[in-house]
């Protein structure tokens, strides 16, 4: 009679372990599919947030070759006083991407040449001589829409300053579309690896949980 007992004892013994494994697998696998996409999305964020920074910098820096070319264009035609290929240097420059407008003045404010139809009183800004001598950057806004102008004198500020203006949704929207086709697809790629090394863990699962039941079976025999 007491083997009996002892062989139901152990049989429950058993039935609770399994259960119990059972329960624990499955806590486990739930708990590492929510940490993956915890992981995935702060993954996102934070490559979201390094690349747009990067990329803004990077244009910035570009703006401001930009400006600097235009500068050192313009620092010969002010010199020999030629205005018209002046006037032609700032459209060509005006036509590059992401580009709003781009004017030239000289050391006393006075605006030598500029891109837009009608030179409009938000670009017009005062400027001291020690300020005409210094490369800066302003936001403001045309036609409604935001602009990043990027400032830098014309030798040293002594014949002005040139003056290029960038779209900032056009800045905006290049950021987005390079994230779009470079970052998210790489995040989503590694979500999918690691969820497929999760998926295909299932088996390695299963083969050990059978080993512990041949064990316990091994055990209550």
């Amino acid at each position: 009679m007491s083997s009996v007992y002892d062989a139901l004892i152990k049989a429950e013994s058993k039935n609770e372990t399994l259960n119990a494994l059972s329960l624990s697998l499955r806590r486990t696998s739930l708990e590492w599919k929510i940490l993956i996409l915890v992981l995935g999305i702060f993954f996102l964020i934070i490559m979201n947030q390094l690349m747009g920074r990067a990329l803004r910098q990077q244009m910035d820096e570009s703006a401001a070759i930009m400006a600097t070319n235009l500068s050192d264009a313009a620092a010969a035609y002010i010199a020999s006083k030629d205005v018209l290929q002046l006037k032609t240097t700032v459209t060509k420059y005006a036509r590059l991407s992401r580009v709003a407008y781009a004017f030239v003045k000289d050391r006393e404010g006075k605006v030598l040449a500029h891109s837009l139809a009608t030179f409009s009183p938000e670009l017009q800004e005062e400027l001291t001589s020690d300020e005409r001598r210094q490369a800066s950057r302003r936001e403001l806004t045309l036609q409604g829409k935001p602009v990043h102008e990027t400032r830098e004198p014309i030798l040293d500020g002594q014949l002005g300053t040139a003056h290029i203006g960038i779209w900032s949704d056009a800045v905006d929207r290049e950021i987005y579309q390079t994230l779009f086709m470079f970052v998210w697809p790489i995040t989503l790629g590694l979500l999918a690896a690691v969820t497929l090394a999760v998926f295909l863990a299932r088996p390695l699962i299963s083969h050990l949980r059978r080993l512990i039941e041949s064990r316990l079976g091994s055990q209550a025999t």
